[in-house]
């Protein structure tokens, strides 16, 4: 219902005004009247009417300085002005307010149902644009939210991205220069849920830089940043810039939940391309922290080609993944060994610790590829190195084998069905969410699957399934773009042209005179 108010200082221009708008104007109502411009301040501010009529020329405050001072605390209340003086100066002081709508006494029915309407149809406009741009904002958050969680957890098994640094600086509106990672540890927690939520409230509250989490974590939460701050070449400068943080962030938790944890830092780098050692970084740092410490971090030497075993260490360890990821049995085992020996450990006990680390982190791997791995059993104690070894062998060949079975007879059905469900549900909101839940995939395991198999993203495809389709409703002149747009997923016509044209070569005006004239 559209709530009105009338203002004059004759009660019989008010009451003709309050029986105009009751006989012809459905669908509003006078809350609300007032006899001078001081009464109008005050009265307003309690109906907070939509639309008040206002006569200019009362004793007082006049109609001009009342919307002047009802428009402070009642900014989106539209006002229509009526007075018995048609002069300039009065129209120009009424337009200096943003005020429109301007009509004369006496007002003939007609001209006052026409001004309300108008008035109206200007509301109901701008509540239009401003839910639509408040559901866009919406949308872009909850897609940038998403593509920061699948970035993040891409990150971890160093898939090739979309995105470099440069591009999230567009997209984030801020000159990224760097990007370093953490992972903190919370086997110590009670309450992990409990203990990940306070952790990423407290990183999003005081960090400077954009935070991408991880979704992968059990024990441990990885967590990628986005820096403006840091040149990414100065060691002093970065440690001088994060240690603070990342002792304030321990000494918080300690003193919240009387629990110490343990967080590992990479070290920074410029390119997309060298996140995924920065994680390795951050978790080997955690290898080696003391009981006594709160923080360890561990960086490779940038200006020297020597690199310390750790650092070689985490390069074996990600070639042996890839092996495994590949389902490449014979590679796998020749970089296990490779791996073996680079590991400098004294004792059985810890050698025993890290192979037990290592299958961990091969078991999420194969989780995050959609195979269902089973929980990985901790090695216990065995009396001889040969014994690990040959433990170790055992369920490395386990393992490769499972994912060489899936790769060959469950993966490639998979991406069939994903893409016939896309097909099928082209013109819905689709994400990649939805299809990897449909076809019990994870979202990153589906979106390589289209990376090796067809060659494009996930919204390529889906792009060029909606695209396809657009192509085809244009033949028919029954359907306008702006139908074609909603018929094949879009919400936005502007957005739906820009893509099209991204694709095509064309817009869609373009495209369909073009094939009008060809037939």
């Amino acid at each position: 219902m559209l709530r009105l108010m009338a203002v004059d200082d004759e009660w019989i221009e008010r009451e003709g005004l309050k029986k105009i708008i009751a006989n012809e104007c459905p669908g509003a109502d006078v809350v609300a009247e007032a006899a001078n411009g001081r009464q109008a301040i005050e009265t307003a501010l309690e109906a907070e009417p939509d639309i008040i009529l206002m006569d200019i020329k009362m004793p007082g405050i006049d109609g001009v300085e009342a919307v002047t001072e009802i428009k402070k605390n009642l900014p989106n209340t539209r006002f229509i002005m009526v007075s018995a003086f048609d002069t300039f100066e009065y129209a120009k002081n009424v337009m200096q307010q943003g005020v429109k709508e301007y009509l004369l006494k006496p007002s003939r029915k007609q001209e006052v149902v026409a001004a309300v309407r108008r008035v109206e149809r200007e509301i109901v406009e701008e509540s239009r644009q401003v839910a639509e741009k408040q559901y866009l904002e919406r949308q872009f958050n909850k897609a940038l939210k998403f593509m920061q969680s699948e970035w993040a957890l891409s990150m971890l098994v160093d898939h090739m991205q979309d995105l470099d640094l440069t591009e999230w600086s567009e997209l984030l509106d801020i000159n990224i220069t760097c990007g370093y990672a953490m992972v903190i540890d919370f086997r110590q927690a009670n309450d992990r849920d409990k203990s990940f939520a306070w952790v990423k409230e407290y990183i999003r509250n005081h960090s400077k830089d954009v935070q991408l989490f991880s979704p992968n974590h059990e024990e441990k939460l990885p967590v990628f940043f986005l820096s403006d701050q840091l040149t990414g070449t100065d060691k002093s400068e970065f440690l001088s810039y994060v240690l603070p943080f990342v002792r304030n962030l321990l000494h918080q938790f300690e003193k919240q939940t009387g629990i110490r944890m343990h967080v590992g830092i990479g070290t920074p780098y410029a390119s997309t391309d060298e996140m995924n050692r920065s994680y390795h970084e951050a978790l080997h740092a955690l290898e080696h922290i003391k009981s006594s410490d709160q923080v360890t971090y561990l960086f490779a030497d940038k200006n020297n080609h020597h690199q310390s075993p750790e650092v070689y260490a985490f390069k074996r360890e990600k070639e042996l993944l890839d092996a495994v990821k590949n389902g490449d049995i014979s590679t796998a085992l020749e970089q296990y060994s490779l791996y073996l020996k680079d590991q400098q450990v004294d004792g059985l006990g810890i050698l025993t610790a890290k192979m037990n680390e290592l299958f961990i982190i091969v078991t999420r791997m194969m989780n995050d590829m959609g195979i269902q791995a089973e929980r990985f059993d901790h090695f216990s104690h065995f009396h001889s190195y040969s014994e690990l070894e040959e433990k170790c062998v055992h369920e490395l060949r386990r393992m490769v084998e499972k994912v060489n079975t899936w790769r060959a007879v469950h993966a490639k059905g998979k991406l069939g069905s994903a893409m016939d469900y896309m097909k099928e549900k082209y013109a819905n909101p689709l994400t990649l969410e939805e299809v990897a839940a449909h076809v019990d995939l994870s979202p990153y395991y589906l979106s390589k699957l289209f990376k090796e198999k067809k060659g494009v993203t996930f919204i390529e495809y889906l792009t060029g399934i909606r695209v396809g389709k657009a192509k085809e409703l244009m033949n028919d002149p029954v359907h306008s773009l702006k139908e074609i747009c909603f018929k094949v997923g879009y919400k936005d016509p502007n957005y739906f042209s820009r893509v099209f044209k991204k694709k095509v070569g064309r817009s869609p005006n373009q495209y369909r005179k073009q094939a009008q004239f060809k037939k």
